[in-house]
């Protein structure tokens, strides 16, 4: 059953929640004065006072998880995942946690690298768009 109530405004920007209601969810619409007014739900103030420590690590822990495997769902290296040289780069990074610093400094996970290098390089997956000027010069083609 679905029901859907409109909103009004007025001239100073002011205006009413509109809730449109399917089923089970509701979508809410509140203008700029709403907006900016104090948070009533105590719910949502407990929320908004909870510490940025006390929830990213818990849904965002970067690009290490706390065993020290790799987060490869994490937003930081996620484009690398899905890119079309995703596989090598799994490789590459997974060698790379599992060695030493001294095994990295004796060259360990270097064909991985290598590997992962070639695919960039032959698929051009990271090349810049022609002329976006991040680099300050045209690319080649």
């Amino acid at each position: 059953m679905a029901s859907q109530s409109a909103s009004s405004s007025s001239s100073d920007g002011s205006s009413s929640t509109t809730s449109i209601s399917q089923q089970k969810d509701q979508l809410y619409f509140i203008g700029e004065q709403e907006f900016w007014e104090p948070i009533q739900d105590e719910y949502i103030k407990k929320i908004a006072e909870t510490p940025s420590e006390d929830v990213y690590p818990s849904f965002n822990p970067g690009p290490t998880k706390a065993d020290g495997s790799m987060n490869f769902e994490c937003h930081c290296v996620g484009h690398l995942v899905a890119s079309p040289c995703g596989f090598e780069f799994r490789n590459v990074i997974t060698c790379q946690k599992k060695a030493s610093d001294a095994d990295m400094e004796a060259g360990a996970c270097a064909d991985e690298m290598m590997a992962f290098m070639d695919c960039a390089m032959r698929t051009e997956c990271f090349k810049a768009a022609k002329g976006d000027g991040k680099d300050g010069a045209e690319s080649k083609e």
